[in-house]
């Protein structure tokens, strides 16, 4: 199993990824898998369950729940890596 972290170009250690690889077994076969674990913002109790109320009442932001991942310059042999993985579909049994 291999693993790649990817840092956001803005350095903070709450804008990360972790890429683990794997394979799937189906009948026999291998596939090529990656899981991406993305990091998740710390945010106090109170503002938690701000959101979640309103979440409970139907609120949505047109612009979603999320954070920002800037991809730099030195995240792309490990992009290239990744998309080279993914396109060999049956891997050898």
């Amino acid at each position: 199993m291999k693993k790649d972290l990817l840092v956001c170009e803005c350095n903070s250690t709450e804008h990360q990824i972790i890429l683990i690889y794997d394979e799937l077994e189906d009948d026999g076969k291998k596939y090529p898998m990656c899981y991406a674990h993305i990091h998740l913002s710390k945010v106090s109790l109170w503002r938690r369950l701000k959101y979640s109320i309103k979440y409970i009442f139907g609120y949505q932001s047109r612009y979603g729940a999320f954070e920002e991942f800037i991809f730099n310059s030195e995240d792309t042999p490990k992009l290239q890596e990744l998309v080279n993985y993914l396109n060999n579909k049956d891997l050898e049994s």
